[in-house]
């Protein structure tokens, strides 16, 4: 249930007041759905999960920043909303699998590549974002445990062998680099849409 008397849904609030803050998080929530409209929709549904205490996916600062946090949430619910957004098809289009004991459990072609497409664009900038790190062996070790799923500030402080502070230095760390990287790609797609848009007006010719 909604509560945003919660202390974890007050402090939500207060690091959504910070224009970068929410300006990255929104950055983040487009580069998932493709348009402003969905991002917005995606981002608030975040908000929504981050401001339920009970049932839905509170913000604990000992276990990473706000930032890292909500970029797990928004990802996680765009992920379902495929998931059901697949299985809502399947109904309409009849891919049930008539064959009770054979389930069809294949996803949509269409589906299928954007799920494929996902994960090859958040291979590559997890990759820009290991190189950019790569100077710093506690950050990248941070960066690897994260990528194992070890989320647990403590956990990962144990296993690389530092203190918990330490841990979220590198957890601020890798915030800044992943906005830079994001940032960056931003950037990129926005020109390469318009030098497509360029070439797509044809040139006037000479009038006969």
């Amino acid at each position: 249930m909604l509560d945003f008397r919660a202390p974890s849904s007050q402090r939500c609030l207060a690091e959504l007041e910070n224009r970068a803050t929410r300006a990255m998080l929104f950055r983040f929530a487009r580069w998932i759905t493709g348009a402003d409209a969905d991002a917005e929709e995606l981002l608030a549904r975040g908000v929504q999960q981050a401001c339920d205490p009970d049932g839905g996916r509170p913000w604990n600062p000992e276990r990473g920043s706000f930032g890292a946090h909500m970029r797990i949430v928004l990802r996680d619910l765009a992920h379902d909303e495929r998931r059901m957004a697949r299985s809502r098809r399947e109904l309409i289009d009849g891919r049930i699998a008539l064959d009770e004991e054979r389930p069809c459990t294949d996803p949509l072609p269409d589906e299928a590549l954007s799920d494929a497409r996902d994960l090859a664009r958040l291979r590559a900038l997890g990759a820009r974002l290991r190189e950019r790190i790569a100077h710093n062996a506690r950050a990248l070790a941070v960066f690897d445990h994260a990528c194992q799923g070890v989320e647990d500030a403590a956990q990962v402080a144990a296993r690389v062998g530092c203190t918990v502070a330490d841990v979220y230095a590198c957890n601020r760390q890798l915030a800044r680099a992943a906005r830079q990287i994001l940032d960056e790609d931003a950037r990129s797609s926005a020109n390469d849409l318009a030098r497509s848009g360029r070439r797509a007006i044809p040139k006037a010719g000479r009038p006969r």
